[in-house]
């Protein structure tokens, strides 16, 4: 999991594992909660390193400093949390709308039934159909029905 800043423009992330950028995009700044080989490590240190190298000003990270000073945090601060979202607020949005089209799908397939022991390719035929009529994704008809 990651949490995410904004600092003077600069996009800073503290997580407890790599960035998948290809998935999430990037960060200025990545700082690290445990070590590769699960070890605690400093914020502040990695923090103060990063300022000396980059010729930051550290007290302009002070949020960050605060809220991760040594000893307030484990290497585990993330586990069972969720994601914070980058965009900070939109998650909410995000998942409401997930879910009202997922409320309108189950609405159009209501009146609709598969039976999951039809052959393999009329039952491909089957979901492409209905997939067509109703407007609705097959791999949503698939899960819908439990269908693998």
């Amino acid at each position: 999991m990651s949490k995410y800043y904004s600092i003077n423009g600069l996009k800073v992330r503290v997580s407890d594992h790599e960035a998948n950028t290809a998935l999430r995009g990037t960060s200025d700044i990545y700082l690290y909660v445990k070590s590769a080989d699960n070890q605690l490590l400093s914020i502040v240190d990695q923090l103060e390193n990063i300022c000396d190298k980059r010729d930051l000003n550290i007290e302009d990270f002070n949020s960050i400093l605060n809220e991760w000073a040594d000893g307030t945090y484990s290497k585990d601060v993330f586990i069972g949390q969720v994601e914070d979202d980058e965009d900070n607020g939109t998650s909410g949005q995000v998942t409401e709308l997930k879910t009202s089209f997922d409320n309108e799908n189950r609405l159009k397939l209501k009146d609709y039934s598969l039976v999951n022991t039809i052959p393999g390719s009329k039952l491909r035929a089957e979901i492409k159909q209905l997939s067509e009529k109703t407007g609705v994704s097959q791999s949503f008809i698939k899960k819908h029905f439990n269908i693998r």
